[in-house]
């Protein structure tokens, strides 16, 4: 297995994202998502290269699929939380997710896949990624939608309430997701 490179692009794209700001089922549970600072309390958060590498070293090892790295509470101009996770999987997904509140911005780092996006839920199911920083969400049958290929150095936006899935993958696929959830 080859360790995942992690270039100049992808460590400032991870410090731009959380610090200029103003989810998935897991197939074992995730860790709690860390605390979370505050923009009253600290102007940024700061994710070096080698925390991605050794969130995706854990990930791996303990068959995590989502997993919070950090996140950052911003309190002005509107309170929201602004957060980073690393996601690897292995097979495609047979549902697909809707999260209410949370918008999701994917770069692809390894691997390549096809991703579904739009479309409609059928016989839609509550679940609450909140402890992934991915809040109230939903999980179904996924019908319709847009379909793309993706891979290394691709980046996608997802608006909250898009259900989103990998229907096809190429191997492993390793993907940094930021989160924008507004807080209540």
């Amino acid at each position: 297995m080859r360790a995942m490179k992690v270039t100049p692009f992808l460590l400032m794209s991870s410090i731009i994202a959380v610090s200029a700001a103003t989810a998935q089922t897991p197939a074992a549970p995730a860790a709690q998502a860390p605390p979370a600072p505050s923009s009253a309390t600290t102007s940024s958060v700061y994710i070096s290269a080698d925390e991605i590498a050794a969130t995706l070293k854990n990930s791996i090892a303990n068959n995590v699929v989502d997993q919070p790295i950090k996140a950052m509470d911003i309190t002005t101009p509107a309170n929201h939380r602004a957060s980073l996770a690393l996601l690897r999987r292995t097979k495609e997904e047979t549902t697909a997710l809707i999260h209410e509140r949370v918008t999701e911005i994917y770069q692809i780092v390894e691997g390549s896949g096809t991703l579904m996006t739009g479309g409609k839920l059928s016989d839609p199911k509550a679940t609450d990624l909140t402890r992934l920083n991915a809040g109230p969400s939903q999980t179904g049958v996924h019908q319709g939608g847009d379909s793309r290929r993706v891979g290394p150095k691709d980046v996608i936006i997802i608006p909250a309430g898009t259900p989103h899935r990998f229907s096809a993958l190429d191997g492993p696929i390793t993907y940094l997701v930021y989160r924008f959830e507004p807080k209540p």
